[in-house]
């Protein structure tokens, strides 16, 4: 009964994200639809555990614990150019479950010159029993930008040997070109947060610019709770 209500409930989860633009009202909705699911199974679990004359907290729970790696980099190459990066990453640890949820954009543009413009992004999630992710790069005649965003959970009542993982990834061409400001920018922004009580948060971010050739940026974020 328990696998029924959990893939129901995450099969439900997953058509809600992959039908919309992931907004970040659609992440709130996910993360809350997520938090009910995890409170449902703490209390199945206990009447099961009651069932079958068990201690509740010492056999059913288990440590809770999520690792995430995302980044990512952006180039352009021209006489005007433009890079930028910006990512946003939280973990957070609740009596009944753990959540990570991620976003970074990286976006890239050059005129005059070469023109080259080049993004990409990435994110590794372990230690969760469920990961929703998506990735969608769009390709201009001079620019590009590529997003990807990330939910996942850990449950502190299941455990999982293999997390199921749900991952799209898009890419979009377009006939269109983006007029780049005189100069040579690379901007990198981010904010971080691991909330639990053992916690790593770790970032590196590097922009570079050279005159009338080139702009970088990149940021590589690690955190962890455990």
């Amino acid at each position: 009964m328990l696998s029924r209500i959990i893939s129901a409930q995450i099969s439900s989860i997953g058509k809600m994200l992959n039908n919309s633009d992931w907004s970040d009202r659609i992440i709130d909705r996910a993360i809350g639809m997520l938090d009910r699911l995890a409170d449902r199974i703490e209390r199945l679990t206990e009447r099961y555990d009651r069932l079958e004359h068990r201690d509740h907290h010492n056999d059913g729970t288990t440590e809770t614990a999520i690792d995430m790696e995302i980044g990512g980099r952006a180039e352009a190459v021209g006489e005007h150019t433009i890079a930028s990066a910006d990512l946003r990453a939280k973990i957070t640890d609740t009596d009944n479950a753990s959540f990570a949820v991620a976003s970074a954009t990286f976006g890239a543009a050059a005129e005059g010159g070469a023109e080259f413009a080049s993004t990409d992004a990435y994110c590794d999630v372990d230690g969760a029993d469920f990961v929703f992710s998506r990735t969608v790069t769009t390709t201009g005649r001079n620019w590009e930008e590529t997003t990807t965003k990330v939910i996942a959970v850990d449950f502190a009542f299941l455990e999982n040997s293999r997390p199921i993982m749900v991952t799209p990834h898009s890419t979009y061409t377009v006939n269109s070109y983006h007029s780049v400001a005189d100069g040579n920018v690379a901007t990198a922004d981010f904010d971080v947060k691991a909330n639990a009580e053992d916690t790593l948060a770790d970032v590196y971010a590097g922009v570079l610019a050279i005159e009338d050739t080139y702009s970088g940026s990149s940021i590589d974020a690690m955190l962890a709770i455990g």
